[in-house]
């Protein structure tokens, strides 16, 4: 029986290291307490983050019931080891890379930082706890070079079917401005707008960070091309509150039609390894392409709303590594 229930108002997808039968309920003192406090603790984060943040309070939940404790009892060693677990494959189905289990920790350690400042709990088990080593210098993740990227967007300009201006106009966001797919996912048809002289699109990045973009001239064709074709099909003007990247029925697009969209494009495109070509590979080919083009550091890093320097560098190095390497420079002078 697991003693933790995640509050209604956050459905959350099984997690990896989850048994089907994760779901449970509070139990034990302060269950009402716990409840309340886990529901306004994930109602102050966005959509996304809420339901990674429950993802991850359910998988501590249910490790602590595996072990016969309770989430209020638990010490430092036990968190070691649920962060050991994460990676382990002999103790879960699908392990986490370092990044992912250091990111599920630390979304764990911030919910018992909430229950101390409530008065809830004495102590934070996670605040000195071994997380996985994250080298910040390396990126796993794919990225494409430009002749790769112009491929992708032809694949989506020449598409057929109902949804290929809205989704030559997505794909054209996440590569040419690196938005995020959930950034994607959660504009409104008033992001749009201009300033000195310029179109402009705001995008509402982590931590409820507003970043107003300049819209380059295709993003901004592929938009009102998409935008208009949208309005015909209704009979009347698009409403401003309304999500700027719909389905038929008019709700947002959703993660999963992105994912799959990309994946696509890349099959369609004969990228080498499509199934590597994510929505973070296109946001990780802009910064490459923007670093490789000579873009500023402290510029990109505000374009994609970047919090700390170094995640921006990650990029930049993993870009410019191997045309940087030391031993093109002693081959020349070798021969």
């Amino acid at each position: 029986m697991t003693p933790l229930q995640l509050p209604p108002q956050a459905p959350v997808a099984r997690s990896p290291v989850e048994p089907p039968a994760a779901a449970g309920t509070w139990h034990g003192p302060h269950a009402d307490e716990l409840g309340q406090a886990t529901a306004a603790w994930l109602a102050a984060k966005k959509p996304t983050t809420r339901e990674a943040y429950a993802r991850d309070l359910r998988a501590w939940g249910v490790f602590c019931a595996d072990h016969g404790m309770h989430v209020l009892t638990a010490r430092k060693p036990d968190a070691d080891l649920f962060g050991a677990a994460l990676q382990d494959p002999g103790a879960t189905v699908r392990p986490l890379s370092a990044p992912s289990a250091a990111r599920r920790m630390a979304a764990v350690s911030s919910w018992y930082r909430y229950l101390v400042a409530c008065g809830l709990h004495d102590r934070n088990p996670f605040a000195a706890a071994e997380r996985p080593r994250v080298d910040r210098d390396y990126s796993a993740t794919a990225w494409l070079d430009e002749n790769s990227a112009r491929r992708i967007i032809d694949a989506a300009d020449t598409a057929i079917g109902s949804t290929r201006l809205r989704d030559a106009a997505m794909l054209r966001l996440m590569l040419q401005l690196g938005v995020r797919v959930s950034e994607v996912c959660s504009m409104r048809v008033d992001a749009l707008g201009s300033a000195r002289g310029q179109r402009t699109i705001t995008v509402h990045g982590k931590g409820g960070k507003r970043i107003e973009r300049a819209l380059p001239p295709a993003a901004a064709e592929a938009l009102d091309a998409y935008l208009t074709w949208r309005a015909d099909r209704s009979g009347e003007p698009i409403a401003a509150n309304t999500p700027l990247f719909a389905t038929a029925s008019g709700r947002p697009v959703d993660r999963t039609e992105v994912f799959r969209l990309v994946r696509r494009l890349a099959e369609r495109a004969e990228l080498p390894q499509p199934h590597a070509v994510t929505p973070h590979a296109l946001r990780h080919t802009f910064a490459t392409i923007a670093t490789e083009r000579g873009a500023d550091l402290d510029d990109l890093q505000d374009a994609m709303g970047h919090a700390d320097p170094r995640t921006t560098r990650r990029y930049q190095r993993a870009a410019r590594r191997l045309e940087r390497d030391p031993a093109h420079l002693v081959a020349a002078a070798l021969g």
